[in-house]
């Protein structure tokens, strides 16, 4: 199943969602158009799945720093999971840029909150414990708005600023807003 997914991306990157076509990311993948729909019954389940996968690097890219919320200043913790979940994003704008014009509407809403809800409670446990260091009075919500508005940024950038994710410059403009907004 993997490589179905790698395929997909792989094809969505180059050509789009709406150009790309079962039976070229099943040769692409290496395997009959059968296998692929003994796995996907469409493209757009297809899709779908990467599209999880996606959302799932991005929590993963975030929960990597995880221990520098607990050891560093907040402002420097923010930083670095800014910048880990730009880099994700600019690791494959193209998939990106494609999913965001063609196909927003693929990925099950349900899943990507159970993602976003993950990722929310983690940066409101850690609002919660240096709380001398937050300004919002509300954790859950500031929490949530944040990890919203990271992913909402990120995934905007990959359809309008690519030059900024490739130098850095919105993963820098995003941190200094959250921290401006979170930190005291």
């Amino acid at each position: 199943m993997v490589v179905l997914l790698d395929a997909t991306e792989r094809v969505v990157s180059k050509v789009g969602f709406h150009a790309a076509t079962t039976n070229h990311i099943a040769k692409v993948a290496g395997v009959s158009i059968g296998t692929l729909y003994h796995y996907f019954p469409t493209k757009e389940a297809l899709v779908a799945a990467v599209v999880h996968r996606m959302w799932q690097s991005e929590l993963m890219a975030v929960m990597e720093h995880a221990s520098a919320f607990i050891d560093a200043p907040l402002k420097d913790a923010i930083r670095l999971a800014v910048g880990a979940l730009v880099a994700e994003v600019g690791r494959k704008i193209a998939l990106y840029r494609y999913w965001f014009s063609e196909a927003s509407h693929l990925g099950d809403l349900a899943t990507g909150l159970e993602m976003s809800n993950k990722a929310s409670a983690f940066i409101e446990s850690v609002l919660v414990s240096k709380r001398s260091e937050v300004r919002p009075r509300n954790l859950a919500f500031a929490a949530d708005l944040t990890v919203k508005m990271a992913l909402a940024m990120a995934r905007t950038g990959a359809r309008d600023y690519e030059a900024q994710i490739a130098n850095g410059e919105l993963a820098e403009e995003l941190s200094d807003m959250l921290t401006r907004y979170l930190v005291v």
